[in-house]
């Protein structure tokens, strides 16, 4: 198996790394290839043309079982970074086929995916006023569009309020849901 780690958050202290490094570390605890990125880290550009690190990023999102996502909910969505890295790597001929006009697309990954993001929004807000805009932004604009069937996705919130105790309990959360979705 083989799995692709992207974090989307510009701080390295973020909790949306230290989800991704448990994740990590749980995956290949498991014996799973696991290969990370850090957009911000790695300098990954999100608005211009083709380069050697989004064809690298291209491929191995092609060749992906399990794509896990770590981000944080800005104003309902991902970072413009993680958008940015969306918009030049699930591209034609990669993460999907164009159809005939009037069909749908052919999605192309057959991975299973996990999106971890962190907010201060409460969850019950999210849900109720803003109606989960993160769930259907990856589970149909982005995933289901390009044939990924099984996605699940954990907000954890309010982050920058939680205790040290929650966030070992969230992180727990993380390494039991990355070791079901890989059983």
């Amino acid at each position: 198996m083989f799995a692709l780690s992207v974090v989307g958050h510009p701080s390295p202290l973020s909790f949306s790394h230290r989800m991704a490094e448990r994740a990590a570390r749980t995956l290949r605890g498991m014996g799973v290839d696991v290969i990370e990125h850090d957009l911000y880290a790695e300098g990954f550009e999100p608005v211009r043309g083709g380069d050697v690190l989004v064809a690298r990023h291209q491929a191995e999102l092609a060749a992906t079982d399990l794509l896990l996502v770590f981000h944080p909910n800005w104003w309902s969505m991902p970072p413009a970074m993680l958008k940015g890295w969306v918009d030049r790597t699930f591209v034609p001929e990669v993460a999907y086929r164009d159809a005939p006009i009037g069909q749908p697309p052919i999605g192309l990954l057959k991975a299973r995916a996990l999106v971890f993001n962190t907010a201060d929004t409460p969850p019950e807000r999210e849900r109720e006023i803003f109606g989960d805009p993160l769930q259907r932004i990856w589970e149909v604009g982005v995933f289901g569009f390009c044939g990924i069937s099984t996605v699940a996705r954990r907000m954890y919130s309010p982050v920058t309020s939680s205790t040290p105790e929650q966030r070992a309990l969230w992180l727990d959360e993380v390494e039991a849901l990355v070791t079901t979705v890989t059983a």
